[in-house]
């Protein structure tokens, strides 16, 4: 809407296409519960309070009489590739939730398909109704001891930074780098300060005079903080502290009570999920943090606050965003009780049940290029008894431990041995870089516990960063199968066991994602679950541990394409020692 057309609806002179009657605002600006009707013009907030001299005879009234209005929800950082689904089904199964707005960091498509990637996910935001930003992945690949499908460097970065819909740097996860002046991260940094846009931060753990160096090269906000009194550290040092409750971790139960008993001012403080898989956003958003926080002590009003305006004044959208407020889009979340956080129905620019239908590149749902693997391929081989190093997958989280077993060959081979919980895995590259990966080139190979699985094995092209293929199993036969089923599929998740497929989930776009709604993912899930139960697997979500068994910047023992990882000394080491 023109400006000009703007004024003319605010004063009435133009009458509005939409009137919410009888309803009370949750007024975040003044933090009052108001008796209050809006009228909206081209999905403009451009009455509140006395409305009549905006109503015309086109105008649609809804009487919500009894009901309450909060500004639509935001999640303030998150991955939506963790929900396995386009952007698009993500974001109309997120507006079902009464979240609207969402700040993301799209690194997993970016690690896969570098700049294009990108460039795809701000275009398809031009066409879906929800207000959407992005921040641009800082650490495309998050490692040199990895081999990723892209590069972001500095001058790919600064140029994706000058883009509409950008509005800052994704989490500096590189803080050693920051710390240590490293000129590529602090370029980064600088380009986006210049342009007057955020640096989002990523620094689990740290406090005190490191805490002060990070801060000061301009980055202003957390969401790894481990602990309670780490994250108040943070906030009294000025950081914006992201109050993280997605699938894979949370904080809302240790943090809130605390925030609540200690008098903690909330203003500093937001809310987000940082990942959400797809069981997770079929049962709720961004509605159950602030149900939660609400539970928790948090006042009504305050918990919504802490979902809205508090987000974007961080990020510096409140104009557009984040109030009920003259001016702002019409993201509007009718509820029938303000307590329980119940939604009645949610409107998008004034508008409601809006379902686009994106086209996209043929390239994108052709990333995976390794050639066919044969079970040789995946042989560890030793002619002596070994002291091998084992990673040890740890239930619902993203580090690992590390312990030392003895591994006996047979004809020159060192199996897996399911009866003490020692299986096989192997990453693959992917994405062509590392010549005949079908062989010996491109393939990480070790020894993991944890999982219990009795037999079969299991593989997808969800691995955290670089997102190459990772595979688990009791032999090497099934390993061989998965793997194969996955490039056939061009991405996705598979079971096999006894020399059979059991099932699988397609994910061809970027091999991370499907086309599909988030219910059929889900469905497909759910299956696979029950798979992983049926062979002996005692991890309640085994592929979300697998996907950051490869994540080679979070301790401890990590594999990758080219090996096993000391994520703490940052180098290679062998399998035996």
């Amino acid at each position: 809407m023109m400006l000009h057309k703007r004024i003319s609806a605010g004063k009435g002179t133009i009458k509005s296409d939409l009137a919410l009657t009888g309803g009370m605002v949750v007024n975040v600006n003044t933090k009052e519960l108001l008796r209050a009707d809006i009228a909206v013009k081209d999905g403009i907030i451009v009455g509140l309070g006395d409305i009549s001299d905006k109503i015309g005879e086109d105008t649609e009234i809804i009487d919500i009489t009894g009901k309450f209005v909060s500004p639509g929800l935001i999640d303030g950082h998150v991955h939506y590739e963790s929900g396995m689904v386009t952007l698009t089904n993500f974001a109309g199964a997120a507006i079902r939730h009464g979240t609207t707005g969402m700040i993301i960091d799209p690194h997993e498509i970016a690690n896969v398909l570098g700049k294009q990637g990108v460039e795809l996910v701000l275009a398809e935001i031009e066409d879906l109704p929800s207000s959407i930003f992005v921040m641009i992945p800082s650490c495309v690949p998050s490692s040199s001891l990895e081999t990723s499908g892209a590069v972001l460097d500095v001058p790919t970065v600064t140029q994706l930074l000058y883009q509409d819909g950008v509005i800052g740097l994704g989490e500096v996860m590189d803080f050693p780098g920051v710390l240590a002046a490293d000129p590529e991260k602090l370029d980064m940094i600088e380009e986006a300060l210049f342009l007057g846009k955020r640096a989002d931060g990523h620094c689990p753990g740290m406090t005190g005079s490191d805490l002060a160096g990070y801060l000061c090269a301009g980055i202003t906000s957390d969401h790894e903080s481990l602990t309670y009194d780490e994250a108040i550290e943070k906030a009294r040092m000025g950081m914006a502290v992201m109050l993280r409750e997605g699938s894979a971790a949370k904080s809302l139960r240790e943090f809130v009570p605390r925030l609540v008993r200690d008098g903690i001012g909330l203003d500093s403080f937001f809310f987000v999920s940082d990942d959400r898989h797809p069981g997770d956003l079929i049962a709720g958003y961004m509605d159950t943090h602030v149900r939660t926080a609400i539970e928790l002590g948090i006042d009504p009003i305050d918990a919504i606050s802490m979902c809205t305006i508090n987000t974007a004044r961080h990020y510096r959208i409140d104009h557009l965003i984040g109030s009920i407020s003259i001016g702002r889009k019409a993201d509007l979340v009718v509820l029938d009780d303000l307590h329980g956080f119940a939604i009645d129905r949610v409107f998008v620019g004034g508008v409601a049940n809006i379902a686009p239908k994106p086209m996209y590149p043929a390239e994108v749902f052709d990333t995976v290029w390794f050639k066919r693997i044969h079970p040789e391929s995946l042989y560890l081989k030793s002619d002596t008894e070994v002291e091998a190093n084992i990673i040890v997958a740890i239930p619902d989280a993203i580090f690992t431990d590390w312990r030392i077993e003895t591994l006996h060959p047979k004809d020159g081979v060192l199996y897996p041995d399911p009866t003490r919980d020692i299986l096989s895995i192997a990453v693959i590259e992917r994405h062509g870089r590392s010549g005949d990966s079908g062989s010996t080139a491109g393939i990480g190979r070790g020894f993991v516990s944890g999982f219990g699985i009795e037999g079969g094995a299991f593989a997808q092209s969800i691995a955290h960063d670089s997102h190459n293929v990772i595979v688990v199993g009791t032999n090497f036969e099934d390993m061989a199968l998965c793997a194969n089923e996955i490039r056939t599929m061009r991405g996705g998740i598979a079971v096999a066991y006894d020399g059979e497929i059991m099932g699988g989930i397609a994910l061809p776009f970027a091999g991370l994602l499907s086309t599909g709604s988030v219910e059929s993912v889900n469905a497909k899930l759910r299956g696979l679950h029950a798979m992983m139960q049926e062979i002996g697997c005692v991890l309640p979500s085994p592929f979300m541990t697998l996907s950051f068994l490869a994540l080679p910047v979070i301790p401890r023992l990590k594999i990758t394409d080219l090996g096993l990882v000391d994520v703490e000394k940052q180098e290679i080491v062998d399998v035996c020692r």
